[in-house]
């Protein structure tokens, strides 16, 4: 018989999940993580059913209230519930590169469906935003859209305009990382066995992201010798180096972290560090290159592929709050 405890959790968090999901096409960081912890807390207590009709109905729901944003939540919860599930088996970390490519590519689509129901382009519109933002630039700090880091204004607008990808990629990261982060969470305290995100310090990429690192190099040699930067070599190259320059940054962040551990750092002044590294735009590129040298270097003696597996790794799972 079914307890008036189990009835309640279950509004609960299937609310939480059409909620968040309703919420998600405006709020995206906010709405993904919502609907990540309601899904994992049914799948975690064992209610497959409701967390499937929760989706369900969070679409249909978003759909009828504007008909594009079920381009981007089908994929998006999609991706959820089978995350989700993963976590179970697999690396968290892996359910933040799934989940972010899904993310992504759905937001992409999303926003192409709903400029083509307006009669326009996703290239045309994100050009208009670009030139909104030098204009108001000109208006209110004086900003020379003209002479700006030494292109022509229109050309500048327009490789402006051309790295939305970057934009797409790294709203979808930081989504990923909080809603995989509110799975673990969720899961765990419904008492599930579940892959956790590791701590900032013993943060670990795959050195996969190399490849992409390698590739935006090797596009933008080529777009140097064809088309110039205004071509779609040179353009794509640079998307590539931004994308993964954040990756590399994490990385670099837990090198640093591992270090303020070192030294006894409390905690309050470590974050004070981190919040400082991330704003001083000078620094950013240097704890990037940190990160990209971590991944021969290993500065932290972090186990990788061919080492014995440490204390953390067979720990990596966390328990839910009664021990089972």
């Amino acid at each position: 018989m079914t307890s008036a405890a189990d009835i309640r959790d279950t509004t609960l968090l299937s609310g939480a999940v059409v909620l968040g999901a309703v919420i998600a096409p405006s709020l995206l960081l906010i709405g993904v993580p919502m609907a990540s912890a309601g899904v994992a807390g049914l799948l975690a207590s064992g209610r497959v059913v409701a967390a499937a009709f929760a989706a369900g109905l969070a679409v249909a729901l978003a759909a009828f209230l504007a008909p594009a944003d079920a381009v981007l939540l089908v994929p998006t919860l999609t991706a959820v519930l089978i995350v989700a599930l993963r976590l179970r088996e697999h690396s968290a970390l892996q359910g933040v590169a799934i989940l972010t490519a899904v993310l992504a590519t759905s937001a992409v689509a999303a926003d192409a469906t709903r400029a083509w129901l307006g009669g326009s382009t996703l290239l045309k519109q994100r050009t208009e935003m670009v030139e909104g933002a030098f204009e108001f630039a000109r208006a209110t700090a004086g900003v020379d859209g003209e002479t700006l880091a030494g292109f022509e204004g229109e050309a500048l607008v327009d490789l402006m305009a051309r790295m939305w990808p970057v934009d797409y990629f790294t709203v979808g990261l930081l989504t990923a990382v909080l809603g995989v982060a509110a799975a673990g969470w969720a899961g765990s305290r419904a008492g599930s066995r579940i892959h956790r995100l590791p701590t900032l310090s013993e943060l670990d990429l795959s050195p996969h992201i190399l490849w992409p690192f390698v590739a935006g190099f090797l596009l933008l040699a080529a777009g140097r010798v064809t088309d110039g930067p205004t071509g779609l070599a040179w353009v794509a190259g640079l998307n590539l180096l931004v994308m993964v320059r954040l990756p590399l940054f994490a990385q670099g962040l837990g090198v640093v972290s591992a270090l303020y551990r070192r030294v006894g750092l409390g905690r309050f002044v470590r974050w004070i560090g981190y919040a400082l590294l991330a704003v001083l735009e000078l620094l950013v590129p240097i704890v990037s290159l940190v990160g990209l040298v971590d991944f021969w270097a290993n500065f932290r003696r972090l186990p990788r592929e061919g080492s014995r597996p440490t204390r953390r790794d067979e720990d990596d799972l966390e328990v839910g709050h009664d021990g089972h």
